[in-house]
């Protein structure tokens, strides 16, 4: 390996070093090519203006007199430039009496044309691109391009004639007496090339080309053009460096051109020449190597000259040694490192081998004596057979102790791993049961891992005995269940007591509102207004009470329905003005003009928080002022929140307050309570309704500064299309066209319980209201079509055609009629299903008689109409409390026997529907006259038919009907009585 090492980096050296040898070679071609095309440019060039001037001599046109005066005036000079853009021409002559300015006319004219002809190629090309002079053969004329920039070279006094500067700069090249010369420059049109000289005008060192120019077989112009050396080695190929050489030499060995730099060896100049790479008839490029020198020539076109180029082994090592030096010391130490290796390998793993192998065999014999004794349940299985590879005693015991009937627990353990492709290696937390010969069962947590051993595809088993911990958890199961069931049971205990306790106070407030139209004098009047107050703030806490535990059991739901939400907090600032403006307080209702016409949202929860809030600023304010206003969050953002602030001047609070204010039963002072009365759960209820809503609150407030509540809600707008403007025209001018007075109305109520029915009516008589009653919605359509009726109220759910079929079927003929639903229940998907079904408005059972006047006078738009005399209402009986009417017992009663008998068929034939129809028409029946009671035990049957448990109902059913029966008899006793 060292060998070849060595050999390898030996031979990418070599490579290396003859790479850099051939592109050197390389260099020289490309250095010599593009000598040969500038010296091939340069003398196109001239041999271009020598023919164009041969052929146009005889033919020119004489300048103007004018420059021929004027080279007469300045004593035989003239600078001529026929463009501001052009280098100008220095045109200098020997004036004379014997030989007139007049006699170089030509020559100045050539000259003036010359100027023209150049001057855009020197302007393209550069000031180097055309530079010389040319002149007569007498030597008496001369015209230098482009002129000197020390001005005119008669003026330095070396030289006080063109014959004499002319004797100092003029080429060699022969005598132009002689006709052999003549005749010779004339027919081979030679090209003369000289070597280089220093320039008399712009003194560097230049190559002249010389070439005349006849007329007639005789020279009359010798044109000389000049060519800087720095441009034929302005772009070598490569940069020269100090051991290497470029020269150019002729055909006699004489250096033309040395290209390299100043202070170059001259030994190794002196070397090179001893070679004579200049050898006549040579063509094409010569490479030869001579010790440590290596030369290429190549002649140098058809001027007789030769470039030589050389370079030595001190070239080669100055550009290698610090690649040779790296490539060595790798490869030293990559054998290092080899042998390193080697010695390593003989140390620690050659001589080891039998020791390391001798210690495997002791591992796997400790492993299996610790997994023999392992206290769990631990095997090695095959993955295909389940055969046990190994086992603990534990898992010996298990499988020793299992039941008989039971498989062995090896293929269980095999069974419970999961073998699909996408399940993972490792599968843990597997739950196996294992049943034992004694009868009892034990929980086995299992880990399972697949992988191999001894090349063998192998289920690595591992089990613990969690029977404790899963009784642990099957007893705190229980107990989570039983608290689940407490707070059940805690919640509806809640429920039932708040409707127990309200079912009193609406007969009490029923009675007390008829009380209050009765004549009484001012004492009774004040008394009744103190007994008024306190049930209505009685009956706020159970309602406040019951919506709190609504939401503590998770029952409370929010609607999403359309609702105007600027008229909604209209609604709230109209019932607390009076009482702001009672106790002195400035109040103010501001609502933004960029809140929506419509929203998607719950405006009784809506309703119910800024109540709770706007109460409480007015309670807790006793001078000042309270703000109600409603905004956008920000206006410029779509979906933005909407703001709803609660401003006031009142007692404010401390931060102390502030941090226990949204806690259920919790005021912010204790003397709150005895000074302003409440119990703290108004704002508890609010801080909850606003997160069903998903909202927040934000609250500031200063100790005797006041507070200011505001509560953010993301309420979608409501983008559908409201009813046209035409309809409700229609339905205003149908109103509007009413006699102004309640008995003028007709109302048709429909239900198909006659309890329901007569109960209805006898509260549409009591309130002066005149009313047909049907069972049925086909009976309802018929009636309808048959007379005029201002209002229809209807039951929901009926046999045939029911509620919300009867309202399509009236708006499809075209019927603005208001329609009123008179319901036991209404939720979220209720209320859609009426506002789809046309319906305006919705009662729900048990009905006082105030909500029902405001919703008729308000679907009916009768808000103008007085009402009724006192005496007219005390001559009538409330029938929804206390006593009822014969008749409407008569059919209650009825329908008790009815409904019964229906429900015990239904559940003989497990007709669930039936049973389920015939419960909510009862529950209907009984809330209307303010059954509490039967209609929740009519709603909990509703609930277990629903889940199918029709034994449960027929339970509950014995205990209703004796109850039912029992609540008739007390009702129709107080009749009789």
């Amino acid at each position: 390996m060292t060998a070849v090492l060595l050999v390898l980096g030996g031979t990418v050296i070599y490579l290396m070093v003859r790479d850099y040898i051939d592109n050197r070679y390389i260099g020289f071609a490309v250095r010599k090519t593009q000598l040969e095309l500038e010296l091939l440019q340069f003398e196109s060039i001239l041999r271009y203006t020598v023919l164009h001037e041969e052929s146009a001599w005889e033919r020119r046109e004489p300048p103007p007199s004018s420059v021929v005066e004027q080279f007469a005036a300045q004593h035989g000079h003239i600078l001529l430039q026929q463009h501001p853009d052009f280098p100008p021409v220095l045109a200098l002559g020997d004036v004379t009496n014997e030989r007139p300015a007049q006699t170089f006319a030509p020559y100045l004219a050539m000259t003036r044309e010359f100027d023209y002809r150049v001057g855009p190629y020197a302007v393209l090309k550069g000031p180097d691109a055309v530079t010389g002079y040319f002149y007569t053969p007498d030597y008496s004329f001369m015209s230098i391009y482009p002129a000197p920039a020390s001005g005119n070279p008669l003026d330095a006094g070396d030289a006080p004639s063109v014959r004499a500067l002319l004797d100092q700069i003029r080429p060699d090249i022969g005598d132009l007496s002689k006709k052999k010369t003549l005749r010779r420059l004339e027919t081979e049109r030679e090209l003369i090339l000289l070597p280089p000289i220093t320039d008399r005008f712009t003194g560097e060192q230049v190559i002249r080309m010389v070439l005349p120019a006849f007329a007639d077989g005789t020279p009359f112009l010798i044109f000389v053009r000049t060519i800087p050396v720095r441009l034929l080695f302005d772009h070598p190929a490569q940069e020269p460096l100090d051991d290497e050489i470029s020269l150019i030499v002729d055909a006699s060995g004489k250096v033309v051109l040395d290209a390299g730099p100043a202070g170059r060896d001259s030994a190794l100049k002196a070397r090179v020449l001893r070679t004579k790479p200049w050898a006549p008839g040579r063509q094409g490029i010569e490479r030869r190597r001579l010790g440590g020198l290596f030369i290429a020539s190549a002649p140098v076109s058809h001027v007789g000259w030769t470039l030589v180029y050389a370079f030595t082994w001190r070239t080669v090592l100055a550009e290698f040694w610090p690649r040779i030096t790296l490539l060595t010391l790798a490869v030293l130490l990559v054998i290092g490192f080899l042998w390193t290796i080697l010695l390593l390998l003989d140390r620690k793993i050659f001589k080891p081998g039998f020791e390391y192998s001798r210690r495997i065999f002791e591992s796997e014999r400790l492993n299996r004596m610790m997994v023999a004794a392992a206290p769990e349940g631990f095997a090695l299985l095959l993955f295909e057979s389940g055969d046990i590879l190994l086992e603990s005693d534990a898992m010996r015991s298990y499988g020793a102790n299992a039941h008989p009937d039971e498989r062995p627990l090896r293929f269980q353990l095999l069974e419970l791993y999961d073998r699909s492709p996408d399940a993972p290696a490792w599968q843990s937390g597997l739950q196996l049961p294992c049943r034992l010969a004694n009868g009892g069962v034990e929980d086995l947590l299992v880990s399972l891992v697949r992988t191999q051993y001894r090349s063998v595809d192998v289920l690595l088993c591992s089990f613990s005995n969690v029977t404790k911990l899963k009784n642990t958890e099957r007893k705190l199961e229980e107990a989570r269940a039983a608290a689940d069931a407490a707070n059940h049971a805690k919640s509806a205990f809640l429920a039932m007591m708040s409707h127990e306790i309200r079912t009193p106070l609406n007969a009490i407030l029923g009675n007390l509102e008829l009380l209050g139209r009765s004549s009484l004098s001012p004492a009774q009047s004040e008394r009744l207004h103190v007994v008024t107050s306190s049930s209505t703030a009685l009956l706020d806490i159970i309602n406040d009470i019951l919506d709190f535990s609504k939401v503590e059991s998770g029952q409370m739901t929010i609607e999403a329905i359309r609702f105007d939400l600027a008229e909604t907090i209209r609604q709230v600032g109209a019932i607390f003005a009076p009482m702001a403006h009672a106790k002195g307080l400035e109040f103010e209702c501001m609502i933004d003009d960029s809140i929506a016409p419509y929203y998607l949202g719950d405006p009784t929860r809506i309703r119910q928080i800024v109540v709770n809030f706007v109460s409480n600023a007015i309670k807790f304010t006793e001078t000042g002022n309270v703000l109600l206003e409603v905004y956008h969050k920000d206006e410029t953002v779509e979906g933005s929140p909407v703001m709803i602030g609660v401003i006031d001047s009142g007692i404010g609070m401390t931060p102390a307050q502030q941090e226990t204010l949204f806690q259920a039963f919790v005021q912010a002072d204790s003397s709150i309570a005895r000074r302003y009365g409440g119990t703290g759960l108004g704002l508890a209820l609010c801080s909850r309704l606003t997160r069903l809503m998903n909202g927040s609150i934000i609250v500031k407030s200063s100790l005797e500064l006041g507070s200011t509540f505001v509560v953010s809600l993301p309420l979608r707008v409501d983008t559908s299309a409201s009813a046209p403007a035409a309809d409700s025209g229609e339905k205003r001018v149908e109103r509007d066209a009413a006699p102004a007075g309640t008995a003028a109305l007709r109302i048709l109520v429909v239900d198909d319980q006659p309890a329901n029915r007569e109960l209805i009516v006898a509260q549409l008589d009591l309130l002066g209201y005149r009313a047909d009653m049907v069972d049925s919605g086909a009976t309802a359509l018929r009636c309808f079509n048959e007379q005029h009726y201002d209002v229809v109220m209807t039951d929901l759910n009926m046999p045939g055609m029911d509620g919300y079929t009867l309202a399509r079927c009236l708006r499809g003929q075209g019927a603005t009629t208001p329609i009123i639903a008179v319901t036991a229940h209404v939720g979220a998907e209720e209320q859609r299903r009426c506002e789809d079904a046309g319906i305006d408005a919705t009662l729900l059972k048990p009905i006082l008689l105030d909500a029902m006047e405001q919703v008729l006078r308000r679907s009916i738009g009768t808000e103008a109409f007085g009402t009724l005399p006192p005496g007219d209402r005390t001559a009538k009986r409330d029938i929804s409390q206390g006593p009822l009417p014969p008749g409407v017992h008569a059919a209650l009663k009825q329908s008790l026997g009815e409904s019964l008998a229906k429900l015990q068929k239904a559940m003989g034939t497990h007709d669930t529907q039936a049973a389920l129809d015939t419960l909510h028409a009862m529950r209907g029946s009984f809330a209307l006259i303010h059954e509490a009671a039967l209609a929740n035990a009519c709603a909990q049957m509703e609930q277990l038919a629903r889940d199918d448990d029709l034994a449960g109902v027929e339970e509950m059913l014995g205990r209703f009907e004796t109850l039912a029966y029992e609540t008739l008899v007390r009702r129709q006793g107080a009749v009789s009585a």
